[in-house]
């Protein structure tokens, strides 16, 4: 609960690489929300290219939320995540919201955002995303709907594609100063690490907040089937490995607690799997027009039990970095 009566600092964080028209759509949704009376708004933008292709004066943005651009050499998603809290600690932030460049933000995006900050009891908000499918997405895909969780209660979406985190869990001088792990600087899912790292390690909860909504399109690759179904897969490749990073770092786990998991896991989605396709099937041969979707989740679970065989044989994502840019797409 945030008292209103002292002024508040809040930094709305963006990590962005080859996406400048993008990044425009959101910066300008940014820019059309109120500024709120009680908060100094600054937006931090780092540019995690090569060679820098984002600067301020690039953007006509009204005086009222300030804008800082930072290029972050150093390739992957980690560096350019840490980046963005080291420029929230620089500006004194209270509060860090983050939201990926490839979405836009609804009209009360930021006034529903600092009603959870002053009204919910957390450290760590995880907002609502919702998703905007073209006409020529593969219809094997599930079209997924905003979830409707109360709000406030815990959540194991743990994603920064649309969250808030109190200084407590970044800043050095209020909190153990948490940053994403570098193992994951080229696999993704280091956003699932961090906030699962802060909730066993520092008993940081994640809180439900449905009401501060983003929307992203899934448009080009990510509309084909052949695309979830490789995600599915590497995103448990990568589940793994934070399984066996938090035991090494005695966040929790064992070696044979962790094989049981593994085991436990790798026979739920093979067994759900089988019984929705099945389901699918039949509804398939009754002209169901839900069969297909149906269909398709059976055959996404069972990507996600077969991806305990590139684990075994120690292969690791390759997503992000200086030779691929945001395309789940390579094992190693």
């Amino acid at each position: 609960m945030l008292s209103t009566s002292i002024r508040q600092r809040l930094a709305i964080g963006i990590c962005t690489r080859q996406r400048h028209a993008l990044l425009r759509r959101l910066l300008e949704s940014i820019w059309e929300q109120p500024a709120p009376e009680h908060y100094d708004v600054e937006i931090i933008v780092v540019d995690n290219n090569d060679a820098p292709l984002v600067a301020p004066e690039d953007f006509d943005h009204p005086a009222k939320f300030k804008l800082t651009v930072l290029h972050e050499a150093k390739p992957g998603l980690v560096n350019a995540r840490n980046r963005v809290l080291d420029a929230a600690i620089a500006m004194n932030a209270d509060w860090l919201i983050g939201v990926d460049d490839d979405e836009w933000v609804s009209a009360d995006w930021l006034d529903q955002f600092i009603i959870g900050i002053e009204t919910l009891d957390t450290s760590i908000i995880v907002a609502a995303k919702q998703i905007v499918y073209p006409k020529t997405t593969n219809r094997f895909i599930k079209r997924l709907r905003q979830e409707q969780l109360p709000a406030g209660a815990d959540t194991t979406i743990f994603s920064t594609a649309n969250f808030a985190m109190h200084k407590r869990v970044f800043a050095p001088d209020h909190g153990p100063a948490l940053r994403f792990h570098f193992a994951f600087n080229e696999s993704g899912g280091e956003d699932f690490e961090f906030m699962l790292r802060a909730k066993h390690q520092y008993g940081f909860r994640a809180a439900k907040w449905p009401y501060a909504i983003v929307t992203e399109e899934f448009d080009g690759k990510r509309e084909t089937f052949r695309y979830h179904v490789k995600r599915q897969l590497l995103n448990q490749v990568t589940r793994y490995h934070v399984l066996a990073l938090h035991r090494t770092m005695g966040v929790r786990g064992s070696h044979l607690g962790n094989a049981k998991k593994i085991f436990l896991i790798t026979n739920k989605f093979a067994i759900f799997g089988t019984a929705e396709c099945m389901r699918g099937a039949a509804l398939l041969i009754m002209g169901q027009p839900t069969a297909y979707e149906i269909v398709g989740s059976g055959l996404f679970k069972w990507a996600r039990a077969l991806a305990v065989f590139p684990y075994l044989f120690g292969k690791t994502v390759v997503a992000y970095g200086s030779t691929v840019n945001a395309d789940r797409s390579d094992l190693r």
